[in-house]
C-alpha cells in the first residue's frame, strides 16, 4: 500500500508583488472580451475530487458548492511544449465569484496544483487535517498542492472574487 501525501497545514497567506498583480490585471483586461465568450457552467471543482463523507475534524464542511455566482475562463496555455512530462496538461486561469454565505465544498486536490489569489472581499479556508479557519483577504494568495483537502466559505456580506491558476488536463473545463 502506498502512503498518502501528508496534507499541508494552513500557512500564512502570501502577498504578491504589486508589479506581478499589475501584469495579471493587464492580462485580464486584455482577455476580458474573450473571457466572457468562454464562460463555463459553474464547475469549480472536478467531480472526482469531491469528498462525499465528512471526517470528524471537518464535521461542518459542506460537500457541495453553493452561492458560486460566476466562473469565467480567462485562458489556458498548453505545457507539453515546455515540459515534456506535462504533455496533455495546461496552465489554466479562471476568475471565480462567490456570494455572501456561499461556499466551495470539501474536496481533495489530486494532481491539480494551484494558486488562488483574492481580488476582492474575504474568504475563509478550512484546510485539513485540523480544518482551523484561515482568512484570506484581498491581495493574498493560497497555494494548493496534491493532497490538500479543504473547503472555502464567504462569511461576509459582500461577494468575494478570486483568480485561480491551476494545472489541469487539457480536457478540463
Amino acid at each position: 500500500m502506498t502512503a498518502m501525501p501528508k496534507p499541508l497545514t494552513p500557512a500564512a497567506p502570501s502577498r504578491f508583488p504589486l508589479a506581478l498583480m499589475a501584469a495579471i490585471s493587464l492580462s485580464i483586461n486584455t482577455l476580458g472580451s474573450v473571457a466572457s465568450a468562454v464562460a463555463h457552467p459553474l464547475a469549480v471543482v472536478p467531480e472526482t475530487e469531491r469528498l462525499p463523507g465528512r471526517s470528524p475534524a471537518a464535521i461542518d464542511a459542506p460537500t457541495s458548492n453553493a452561492g458560486v455566482l460566476a466562473v469565467r475562463s480567462l485562458g489556458s496555455q498548453p505545457l507539453g511544449g515546455d515540459f515534456s512530462a506535462l504533455e496533455g496538461r495546461v496552465l489554466r486561469l479562471r476568475e471565480i465569484t462567490i456570494a455572501p454565505g456561499g461556499h466551495i465544498g470539501l474536496h481533495r486536490h489530486d494532481s491539480r496544483p494551484g494558486v488562488a489569489y483574492l481580488l476582492e472581499g474575504r474568504l475563509t479556508e478550512r484546510r485539513g487535517p485540523a480544518y482551523g479557519p484561515v482568512v484570506l483577504e484581498a491581495g493574498e494568495a493560497a497555494f494548493e498542492t496534491t493532497g490538500v483537502t479543504h473547503w472555502w466559505r464567504n462569511e461576509t456580506s459582500q461577494p468575494a472574487q478570486a483568480l485561480v491558476v491551476d494545472i489541469v488536463e487539457e480536457s478540463s473545463p
